[in-house]
């Protein structure tokens, strides 16, 4: 099987698990908190790693005391091969994580140094079939690592969430979209883009014009492979992909917490395209993996038969 590397920062996710999300001005104690390395390639690769694909996570943190316990504790994950670089003077990013008794979530993200980011897989080789998957960390790095990744013989994935859109602009989005092999997106970005371009209907139709659209900007490119997912939560994912349309049902599930349910998504896609299957089954592989997270609050290759 091909390799698979997932590109991230390094994150402290400091998580409490309280009854609500507060609302203005309230003061809640938490019921539980945790704390541990996070990252949007840190759960693809803990997802994969747990499936026993084979998978190479290539990150970044500071050179400070939590920085190197972050690595400790991805180099102890089962079946996980880790790169992280380390950068004098930068502090290791953090992020504070709110999960109410439903499951849902609420994120706060501390800045970040710039050299967590803009050096992120500049040693990067793959061999022929390998895939690489990224969050929409910085413009500019992932589409010059994407085109290596290319002409090397590599697939790629872009994981583009409205945070990244915010801070870089749905042009920057396009473009880097248009870099990559496989696009995925979920409802909240979904619903940036209607309300920017005016967009009504029903949730499958609004996801096949948003899906249309990455699509015909990567073609515009000269680089029309591959395929879109939209994720919809309770509402499955719809695909695209070749020219043709999927909507595949999301599976009944009662999460026990949603943080990292749609980087578990893209696991799944990435290991389903490694097996050599066509985007509408790994996509439907991917919601399985994706259901089984949510459920279980990890992986387990066998509850999959895997």
């Amino acid at each position: 099987m091909a390799r698979i590397y997932c590109l991230s920062t390094v994150d402290l996710d400091r998580v409490f698990e309280i009854d609500h999300l507060p609302a203005h001005d309230e003061k809640i104690f938490a019921s539980a908190f945790h704390e541990g390395a996070g990252g949007q390639g840190v759960f693809v690769a803990r997802a994969l790693a747990a499936l026993g694909a084979p998978v190479t996570f290539i990150g970044s943190v500071g050179d400070d005391l939590t920085g190197a316990a972050l690595i400790a504790e991805l180099e102890a994950v089962p079946g996980l091969a880790v790169d992280i670089s380390r950068f004098p003077g930068v502090p290791t990013g953090t992020c504070a994580i709110l999960v109410d008794r439903s499951g849902e979530k609420a994120i706060v993200l501390a800045p970040i140094h710039g050299d967590l980011v803009t050096r992120l897989g500049d040693n990067l080789s793959v061999a022929p079939g390998d895939v690489v998957t990224a969050n929409f960390f910085d413009p500019a790095t992932i589409q010059r690592l994407f085109g290596r990744v290319r002409r090397e013989g590599g697939r790629s994935i872009i994981d583009i969430e409205i945070t990244g859109i915010d801070l870089f602009s749905w042009e920057a989005a396009f473009a880097t979209a248009a870099s990559a092999d496989f696009v995925c997106v979920n409802q909240t970005t979904l619903a940036a883009w209607c309300a920017r371009e005016g967009r009504e209907g029903a949730l499958v139709d609004r996801a096949e014009a948003f899906a249309r659209a990455l699509s015909g900007e990567r073609a515009a490119s000269g680089h029309p492979t591959g395929g879109v997912c939209v994720t919809l939560g309770a509402g499955g994912v719809f695909v695209f992909g070749g020219g043709a349309t999927a909507h595949v049902p999301a599976l009944p599930v009662k999460p026990v917490n949603t943080t990292g349910a749609g980087d578990t998504f893209l696991a799944g896609l990435a290991y389903g395209l490694v097996r050599g299957e066509p985007l509408v089954d790994a996509a439907r592989f991917a919601t399985q993996v994706a259901a089984d997270f949510l459920g279980h609050g990890a992986v387990d290759r066998r509850r999959l038969g895997v």
